[in-house]
C-alpha cells in the first residue's frame, strides 16, 4: 500500500488525512489543538498520536504533504542587501513559497536588528544580498551577525554566489541548520527567486514537518 499524509496547520487545529494513494481513499483522520503561536510540531505530535490511536501503528508514508490555513502561515525573516533589490526578490520568493514575512532587513544588521530577529523568533532565515561577482563583504557580515544570534531555526543563504560558501560556513560553524542555493538576484534587475522557494519548501518538509 502507498499512502501520503495530508497536514493542515489551522489556526485552532492541526488536521491529518491518510490516504491510500493506490485506491484513492482516505483511510484515517486525526487531529490536535495546533500550536502555530510556539513551535507547530508540537500540534503535529498530538495529531499524529491521535491519528495512530485511530488506526492503529502508521505507515510508512511515501509522501508528507503540509499547508497552513492558519492565519500567516510559516514565519519567515529575509535579510538583503539594498531593500529595493535584494532584499525584495528575497520578499519574493518568501511569499512565493507561502511564508508569512514577520521581518525584512536590509544593509548590515544592527544590535538592534539582531535583537528584533531574535524577538520575532521566526521559523526560517532567508539571507541574500549582492549579485553574483559583487558585493560579498554584507552577507559575510551578516552571516557572522547571525551565527552568534540566539536563533536556532534554518538559515537558506540565496546571496552572491562567491560569498555563499563561506557565509554557510559561518553559520555552521554556529550550530545552525543551513541550506545553500541559487542567488535570488544574480545580476541587478534579474530575478531567480525559484531555486529559494524550492529551498524553502524543502526545508519545511524536512525541518518541521
Amino acid at each position: 500500500m502507498t499512502t501520503a499524509l495530508l497536514i493542515d496547520f489551522g489556526s485552532t487545529f492541526t488536521k491529518l488525512r491518510a490516504v491510500d494513494l493506490e485506491k484513492a481513499e482516505i483511510i484515517g483522520a486525526g487531529q490536535g489543538p495546533s500550536t502555530v503561536a510556539s513551535d507547530i510540531t508540537g500540534g503535529l505530535t498530538k495529531a499524529l498520536s491521535d491519528l495512530e490511536g485511530r488506526i492503529g501503528p502508521l505507515p510508512d508514508f511515501k509522501h508528507r504533504l503540509a499547508c497552513s490555513s492558519a492565519a500567516g502561515g510559516l514565519g519567515m525573516v529575509t535579510v538583503g542587501l539594498v531593500k529595493e533589490l535584494t532584499a525584495e526578490a528575497a520578499k519574493q520568493a518568501a511569499l512565493g513559497a507561502g511564508a508569512k514575512l514577520t521581518g525584512t532587513f536590509s544593509h548590515g544588521l544592527t544590535q538592534g536588528d539582531i535583537a528584533e530577529v531574535e524577538a520575532l523568533a521566526p521559523d526560517i532565515i532567508l539571507l541574500a544580498g549582492g549579485t553574483d561577482g559583487g558585493n560579498s563583504d554584507v552577507i559575510l557580515e551578516n552571516a557572522e551577525k547571525l551565527a552568534a544570534a540566539s536563533v536556532t531555526c534554518p538559515v537558506i543563504v540565496a546571496g552572491n554566489r562567491e560569498a555563499a560558501d563561506e557565509a554557510a560556513g559561518l553559520l555552521e560553524a554556529a550550530g545552525k541548520p543551513v541550506t545553500v542555493t541559487e542567488n535570488v538576484m544574480p545580476e541587478f534587475g534579474t530575478l531567480n527567486v525559484e531555486p529559494a522557494r524550492d529551498a524553502i519548501r524543502q526545508v519545511f518538509i524536512e525541518r518541521i514537518v
